[in-house]
């Protein structure tokens, strides 16, 4: 227990010689190391529970990486703990808190959500089969709205028309002919005149319509008279309708090998196309049944919980409280080193401090020493160095000034001996330029040469 204490307290930021001399402060960091593994713990978790919902990864692949990932966290919140060290003044400690707190924020967001997620799971399974379904129905209103597929009902309706047709023999009603349909009008109207007719030869016969008189008398006869004129125009539009009939079924008849062949081969033109049209619709409606149901990752999760949140305000609420519960739990580690930070050095913190200075203060010392030992050991070597340098530039000097004398001797010397031995020729060369300028001078006027 002792070793797993000390590793611990390591794990918190404490160093052993130190902790050693203040045994009172071994509690606080053992706490926070403590601290930092259940950090660490719900990280794994957390990405545990992320890799099975978002990738759908087997369990031991999802434990291993959530293990990594818990061992990055408790190292990322182990160098912000340690790296949170004492400043004199409480507004730096809160200032030099703020960077590391908001990084703490971000990854406990970052592992919040999964684990909020895990919570209430069967809540988000719910809704998520519900957006599938809305989703789904969504779709098919799309796809019913679609132009390349509105041709579907009416081919349908005309491959049914059509098989009719072929079953009938293609043979159409004979009703539906315009001669016969208009001959049925005629029976109609005349069957109307005639009943109305009967209806009044009645009455003025029995006497409850007309003059009222009961008896067969003349104008009883003339409207029977009239009566069976409207009987014969029956009679004749019944003719006309038989007629008409027979006409039609000869007609027909003739036509229908025709129209059984036309119908044929119309219904197969129909029915491919509306099996290709078919089969793109039911493949493209397949597709999306497919994305739709597959579509259960963090994205979609998280939608369901706001759609859930926004119906029950309580879940909301609740949802709200244990993220900010994971929130501070990853906050944890930072806050209680910047509240320690602001509160009295401890005795931990002290000797630490002490101890420090004596090494920074003994490591000064050993440097200006050992800066003495080798100012002690170079300055002979500077002197004979720098004495050496200062006899060369005398020799220098003299010898230069030695040689620029012998230089200008011997240069004097060349100089006399030329012009020892040009001066002849120089005096006859002046000559001989004297006597030509003169015999280019003009005559005066007395006849003699200047």
């Amino acid at each position: 227990m002792s070793r797993i204490g000390d590793t611990l307290t390591t794990l918190g930021g404490a160093r052993a010689e130190v902790l050693e001399r203040a045994p009172g402060d071994r509690q606080r960091y053992l706490a926070m190391g403590l601290v930092l593994l259940t950090t660490a713990a719900v990280s794994a978790a957390s990405a545990s529970f992320a890799l099975a919902m978002a990738l759908s990864a087997p369990l031991p692949v999802a434990i291993l990486i959530g293990i990594c990932w818990g061992g990055i966290i408790l190292a990322i919140d182990r160098m912000l703990v340690v790296g949170l060290s004492r400043q004199p003044s409480a507004w730096a400690n809160v200032l030099l808190g703020l960077p590391r707190v908001a990084l703490a924020l971000v990854i406990g967001v970052v592992v919040a959500t999964p684990l909020t997620l895990q919570i209430f799971d069967r809540e988000i399974n719910a809704e998520v089969q519900l957006m599938n379904q809305e989703a789904k129905q969504a779709f098919e209103e799309k796809l019913a709205t679609d132009p390349r597929y509105t041709r579907i009902p009416e081919l349908q309706a005309s491959i049914a028309e059509l098989r009719t047709t072929i079953a009938d023999g293609g043979r159409t009603p004979v009703d539906d002919d315009p001669d016969v349909a208009a001959a049925a009008e005629a029976v109609t109207a005349a069957q109307a005149a005639y009943d109305e007719a009967n209806r009044v030869w009645v009455s003025e016969l029995d006497g409850t319509e007309g003059t009222g008189i009961v008896g067969d008398g003349p104008i009883t006869q003339s409207k029977k008279l009239d009566r069976d004129g409207k009987l014969a125009a029956l009679e004749t539009a019944k003719a006309a309708l038989a007629d008409a009939r027979a006409a039609a079924e000869a007609r027909i008849e003739d036509e229908s090998a025709t129209t059984v062949a036309q119908a044929t081969a119309d219904l197969e033109t129909q029915t491919a196309q509306l099996a290709s049209i078919t089969a793109a619709r039911d493949a493209e409606a397949a597709t999306f049944d497919t994305a739709a149901d597959e579509s259960g990752g963090m994205l979609a999760r998280l939608e369901a919980l706001g759609r859930i949140g926004d119906r029950n305000a309580m879940l909301g609420f609740a949802h709200l409280m244990i993220a900010l519960l994971f929130v501070c739990i990853e906050l944890m580690p930072v806050l209680m080193k910047t509240l320690q930070n602001l509160m009295r050095p401890t005795a931990y913190e002290q000797i630490s401090g002490i101890g420090d200075g004596v090494l920074v203060e003994n490591a000064r010392n050993r440097a200006e020493q050992e800066m003495r030992l080798v100012k002690q050991e170079t300055l002979p070597r500077l002197d004979l160095a720098e004495y050496r340098a200062e006899l060369r530039r005398e020799s220098g000097r003299r010898v230069s000034e030695a040689y620029v004398a012998k230089q200008e001797t011997a240069e004097l010397e060349a100089v006399d001996e030329w012009a020892e031995q040009r001066a002849p020729f120089i005096a006859a060369r002046t000559l001989r330029d004297w006597e030509r300028e003169t015999d280019t001078v003009p005559v005066s006027i007395e006849g003699r040469r200047d």
